[in-house]
């Protein structure tokens, strides 16, 4: 005859694993319908700097991050405030949209890579496809598709998987298994940077502990996306790895 806590343990464990994930799905639902970004995308294709002569011509790749969601101001995006940094003229274009997974870099933007003779190309994408619960193999396969396809001329810079343990907008439990599907996917970042040669920037260790600190200056209004001056502190992390794209 089962002892009283054995049956106890086997009837409890699985309801209370229900209720974890049907707590997860209330708190996914709940993310969705928190404050909207509204406003067209931004311009951030153009020529940074007003120095005379050819200019670097750099390539970013990726989500909203590199898109700009979060500022009104082109001059305050991620692609701007670097290039911008470098102390050269920059022709910039920026391929990025919104939402978009790693499979979705490599089906929909790759093919400005083949418009676009890039001298730098930098990739921010991960956040969704953390969101969105793509498998560590598949977006490390998608990853290492997306680097074999870039001009093999450009230097390659790839930021890292944001700290998604840090976002406001999703409430506990759900930010701490965000964070932690990030850190598993920077991982990845990471290795395939390695791989191939490319620059990788951990923008969750340079940047995430400020972001917690300092959430409500660091994030934007939704709360999710960064503001002027979390993208600034992203600039800085970029930069600090980026030093051989500086004027010479």
């Amino acid at each position: 005859m089962p002892r009283p806590w054995g049956r106890l343990v086997a009837v409890g464990l699985p309801l209370a694993l229900l209720g974890f994930v049907a707590l997860l799905v209330v708190e996914v639902q709940l993310a969705r319908g928190g404050t909207q970004l509204g406003g067209p995308p931004l311009d951030l294709d153009g020529r940074v700097g007003r120095d005379a002569g050819p200019g670097l011509r750099v390539l970013w790749l990726g989500d909203s991050t590199a898109a700009g969601v979060g500022v009104d101001d082109p001059a305050d995006a991620l692609p701007t405030l670097v290039a911008a940094a470098l102390g050269r003229p920059v022709e910039l274009e920026v391929s990025a949209v919104s939402g978009d997974r790693v499979g979705d870099v490599v089906d929909d933007q790759l093919p400005a890579t083949h418009r676009v003779e890039a001298d730098a190309v930098f990739v921010s994408v991960g956040a969704n496809d953390v969101t969105h619960l793509t498998s560590r193999e598949d977006f490390a396969g998608r990853y290492r598709a997306l680097l074999g396809r870039l001009p093999p001329s450009a230097e390659v810079v790839l930021l890292g998987v944001p700290d998604m343990g840090a976002v406001p907008r999703l409430a506990q439990p759900l930010r701490a298994v965000a964070g932690f599907r990030g850190r598993e996917l920077d991982e990845v970042v990471r290795e395939v940077a390695a791989e191939a040669g490319a620059t990788y920037v951990g923008i969750a260790a340079a940047t995430g502990p400020t972001f917690r600190v300092e959430a409500g200056r660091m994030f934007a209004a939704d709360e999710y996306h960064p503001s002027a001056a979390g993208y600034r502190l992203w600039a800085d992390a970029v930069l600090a790895r980026v030093p051989f794209l500086a004027e010479p």
